[in-house]
């Protein structure tokens, strides 16, 4: 608080018979901004006379060029996927036969028949029934958890060995 006394500021008294007058600084700050400007303004008009602006112009239209043909490149490439898509629209029975047909080869794959499947299966609806009796408390169903992991390794064991 006491900082502020010790600092002698000028002070202005604004009024209708006292001329209003502006601070050097503020003066100072207006005419590097105008001078400023105006060099921009004088850059600006070189610049684009110049023979560097001419080809900066030339690389610039050819990068724009450029661009434009990849972005219709890339449009051409969307809409042949819209309309492959399109073409690919099956119905609901064609759908469900690839569903039947996909379920089928998988039960009679090797690995599906195997024994160690049955018990995978078994020890995977083990593990979703103890996190339902132990909601919260998940931490509970470790030996299942690792029973159904070991089980999942000798399948992963089978499968490499019937695949090879």
């Amino acid at each position: 608080m006491g900082a502020s006394n010790s600092k002698q500021e000028s002070a202005y008294v604004y009024g209708n018979d006292v001329p209003i007058g502006f601070t050097m600084g503020l003066k100072e700050k207006l005419i590097k901004e105008a001078t400023a400007q105006k060099e921009a303004k004088d850059k600006a008009r070189t610049a684009s006379s110049s023979p560097e602006s001419v080809c900066s112009r030339g690389t610039a239209e050819e990068i724009e060029t450029a661009v434009a043909k990849e972005l219709e490149r890339i449009l051409k490439k969307q809409q042949h996927d819209q309309l492959r898509s399109k073409d690919r629209q099956a119905s609901t029975a064609e759908l469900l036969g690839e569903i039947r047909d996909l379920s089928q080869q998988i039960n009679t794959s090797p690995t599906a028949q195997s024994q160690t499947y049955g018990q995978a299966v078994n020890a995977r609806n083990q593990v979703a029934a103890c996190l339902r009796k132990n909601e919260g408390k998940a931490l509970d169903c470790w030996k299942e958890v690792s029973e159904f992991k070991s089980l999942v390794a000798t399948l992963e064991r089978e499968f490499v060995a019937a695949s090879h």
